[in-house]
């Protein structure tokens, strides 16, 4: 019995013994197992039992050349345990885990397109990310797959489907939102066939902005791949920066300097602000309350104005880097930064009061799309929207990094589940995220705020999570001992939750759909990278 092992990972051995190849430790709070081919399922199922808010992470594929490797991340009891299996790679198939895992079917499809995994069993086969157009031959996270290889296939003549009869004598209608849609700032589409007034069934279908961001970090530097994970939000910038460069700092053994650690607390928590602020004002568009969305956004911009006295940029922040951050925070900037975050801390008595007590809001927002706690478990939901539904989930407490360990906050959670509880736990979170800031602007350590890192990094693998503004932010990447990664695979919280719209969607109005769906604050930008 090796050393690294946990109780988790000794139950595991004892109840499957010989098919438990290898249990590595490689990081606190992660354990990643080797199993047998064909065992996975069953060794997940008991992962997923042992826990009742167990749920898939993320799915990630390797290009192992003979072999495809495939890691199935497991989130239970606040670490990340890791089972890793291979399947050949001239007939890469394993069956599907979606009928003991919901949540697994969007990050199996994901797998399907990217490294042309068969799974066996999933319930919606076909394409997911890529478009209709690209060739079967070119699987895109292959080591082998070239772009100057890729030709469009031409495009398959879709005909429309017939209407359906409904089960009432109705006829089905199909309600298409998206690509473009004046609803949709980024463009992705959703089909909703609707039966009268209700929505019955919801077809998601994403890709229409994919940029091929995990295959670009291949050919560039850990250095030049800050900059390029950045850009796969421009709002939670410094989430992204933050989560890849934990990452590398974990694989090379690099301890940052505490101030650094509170600074990135401090940008990230700005993230968090600015984009809660947002969803917040962008919500009041939707539902076509435009006074809220002028009114909110006004008493963002002074957010976007600390942003730049920080970083010198208002949306990009450039921030973060491997070693801990590339400026540092002048003291006369303080009293500033405290004074806005005072003045917003008082615009948000105003915002708590009107969400909670205006009727006609509260029309369009309570007891619509409603998820309820024991569904968010099932569909793996993060962020604001796992904590609505009663589940106190929240990366910053249950594997703290940055200075989160040392700063008290708490973790904001309503049990109600409906697009009203989704608000409200951005609402309180906005003053959580104000408290943390005056927090760490008074208890700033002094010091150096970066060490230097060699640009080469180590052989070795580690994950690295943090809690973005949508909830958790999943990455994991492998070196092969170069100025250049081997893999990078990022998981997005809406990647994680826009399965949950399916969910709530269906049997609702079609009047609550954006209502309802802004609830969710999804970004398409981060989900297709």
């Amino acid at each position: 019995m090796s050393k690294t092992e946990d109780a988790v990972s000794i139950f595991l051995r004892e109840k499957f013994g010989e098919n438990i190849r290898e249990i590595q430790a490689l990081q606190r709070e992660k354990v990643f197992i080797r199993v047998d081919p064909g065992v996975h399922k069953e060794v997940l199922g008991v992962l997923l039992a042992n826990d009742e808010y167990a749920g898939i992470s993320a799915i990630t594929g390797l290009d192992l050349g003979n072999s495809i490797e495939l890691l199935y991340h497991v989130r239970s009891r606040g670490k990340i345990i890791t089972i890793r299996t291979t399947v050949p790679k001239d007939q890469p198939r394993i069956g599907t885990i979606t009928d003991i895992c919901t949540g697994a079917d969007f990050h199996e499809r994901e797998v399907a397109d990217l490294l042309g995994v068969t799974f066996s069993g999933h319930p919606s086969p076909g394409r997911f990310l890529l478009p209709d157009t690209w060739p079967d031959d070119i699987i895109p996270l292959r080591k082998d797959a070239k772009v100057s290889d890729i030709v469009e296939v031409p495009e398959k003549n879709i005909v429309a489907e017939q209407a359906a009869p409904a089960s009432n004598g109705e006829r089905m209608i199909n309600v298409t939102i998206g690509p473009q849609h004046p609803a949709l700032i980024e463009p992705e589409k959703f089909s909703l066939s609707v039966d009268g007034e209700i929505v019955k069934k919801v077809v998601p279908r994403l890709g229409y902005v994919h940029r091929g961001i995990e295959k670009a970090t291949e050919q560039r530097t850990y250095l030049q791949n800050i900059y390029l994970v950045e850009r796969i939000c421009g709002i939670c910038n410094a989430c992204h920066a933050s989560a890849f460069c934990q990452a590398v700092e974990a694989i090379g053994q690099t301890s940052i300097p505490s101030r650094a650690a509170y600074l990135r607390t401090i940008i990230q928590e700005l993230n968090r602000l600015q984009s809660h602020m947002l969803l917040l004002g962008h919500f009041g568009y939707e539902i076509g309350f435009e006074s809220l969305f002028q009114y909110i956004w006004r008493d963002r911009e002074p957010l976007m104005n600390i942003m730049e006295m920080l970083t010198g940029n208002r949306v990009m922040a450039s921030f973060v880097t491997i070693g801990g951050v590339r400026r540092d925070l002048k003291a006369e900037l303080i009293p500033k930064i405290k004074k806005d975050l005072a003045y917003l801390q008082k615009r948000m008595v105003f915002y708590r009061n009107m969400f909670e007590n205006d009727g006609t809001l509260a029309l369009r927002v309570k007891n619509v799309g409603v998820i309820s706690k024991l569904d968010a478990i099932k569909l793996c939901v993060v962020g604001p929207v796992a904590r609505s539904s009663g589940i106190s989930m929240d990366v910053r407490k249950d594997e703290p990094y940055a200075a989160y360990a040392e700063i008290p906050f708490k973790i904001v959670t309503y049990t109600e589940g409906d697009s009203w509880a989704r608000l409200m736990v951005r609402v309180d979170e906005i003053t959580e995220s104000i408290n943390i800031i005056n927090y760490a602007l008074d208890n700033l350590p002094s010091g150096s705020y970066r060490v230097k890192v060699p640009r080469t990094v180590p052989v070795g693998e580690a994950i690295s999570r943090v809690e973005a503004p949508r909830g958790e932010l999943f990455y994991y990447v492998k070196s092969n001992g170069s100025v250049y990664p081997e893999r990078v695979k990022m998981r997005t919280p809406t990647f994680a939750n826009i399965l949950a719209f399916a969910r709530i969607a269906e049997g609702g109005n079609i009047a609550d759909v954006p209502a309802s769906f802004a609830s969710l604050d999804p970004c398409f930008s981060c989900t297709d990278r």
